[in-house]
């Protein structure tokens, strides 16, 4: 009676344990089972797996978000779910993107347009510049002289060709002393053409300057502002003198640190401060001066 009891048992728990869970079908590409099923006329075994689709749908890649400027600060949170093209090729997004950006743009150009008022400071009407005067003509040089000149520039460049040839003959890279031998027999060779030379050419320049118009003198400031020159020029170097005091000072004066040294710089330059404002407002006035003094003719008065 035992021994059926246990042959049941087992009996039901082989069933138990052969019977299979069906597995739920799913769409895609899975791993097919390590079990296969072999037929009897020996063919190669048919693998089990699961269903693949025909045509798998490709991943859609999200646009990247447009980075905008951090002075910008975060675009809108509530905005409009309709989509164009966004300014200054910022991609694609809402209306209310938009008009954020446009505002942020036209915002930077008037920061820009400011920052460029203050580095250009808007100027006054500039004075013309005084005309210069026209240099007067040269006088025409006479027959004799005109010939000289012809015979001056003849034999001078026949002379020069003369010398070119002479140095081309010695070859790409002639020595120092190649070249010098050369130019000596040269010259002795022609002693006769470059005296006649000289003495022709010392005649043409006595008559160009016998000849020489005469310039027109430079017009003379008047006393006050030679006066106020001469206050700049002063004052300029009596600060110059300073200078130089305070520049073998700061030599000789290595066992200071960095820090005192440039405490004492500071120094310096508050203590002459109102000495290099006198300068500079001195040489203002004198270029205001200058530049308003009224054009007569071809010179400033």
């Amino acid at each position: 009676m035992k021994s059926i009891t246990l042959i049941v048992s087992l009996l039901i728990a082989g069933i138990a344990f052969g019977k299979e869970k069906p597995q739920p079908l799913t769409s895609g590409k899975n791993t097919p089972k390590e079990t296969s099923v072999e037929d009897g006329n020996g063919k190669p075994p048919l693998k089990i797996g699961k269903l693949v689709p025909s045509n798998p749908e490709k991943p859609k890649i999200a646009p990247e978000k447009p980075h905008f400027p951090k002075h910008w600060g975060h675009p809108p949170k509530i905005q409009t779910r309709d989509l164009i093209p966004l300014p200054a090729g910022f991609g694609r997004g809402s209306s209310t993107l938009a008009h954020w950006i446009k505002d942020n743009l036209k915002k930077d150009a008037q920061d820009s347009d400011k920052e460029e008022g203050k580095k250009k400071p808007i100027e006054g009407p500039k004075p013309k510049p005084p005309v210069k005067p026209k240099p007067q003509p040269r006088p025409e040089p006479p027959t004799d002289v005109k010939e000289k000149m012809d015979s001056y520039k003849v034999t001078q460049k026949e002379l020069q060709d003369g010398l070119r040839k002479n140095l081309q003959a010695l070859g790409k890279k002639p020595s120092r002393e190649e070249v010098r031998k050369t130019l000596e027999k040269f010259r002795a060779e022609n002693k006769d053409a470059i005296k006649a030379q000289k003495e022709l050419g010392k005649t043409i320049n006595e008559w160009q300057k016998e000849n020489r118009p005469d310039r027109p003198k430079k017009p003379e400031p008047t006393a006050e502002v030679k006066k106020k020159l001469q206050q700049v020029r002063e004052t300029q170097k009596e600060l110059d003198v300073v200078k130089k005091a305070f520049h073998e000072k700061l030599k000789n004066s290595k066992e200071l640190s960095k820090d005192e040294r440039l405490e004492l710089i500071k120094l310096f330059k508050q203590a002459n401060a109102d000495k290099h404002k006198a300068v500079k407002n001195a040489q203002k006035e004198l270029q205001k001066e200058i530049r308003e003094t009224k054009q007569d003719g071809d010179r400033r008065k």
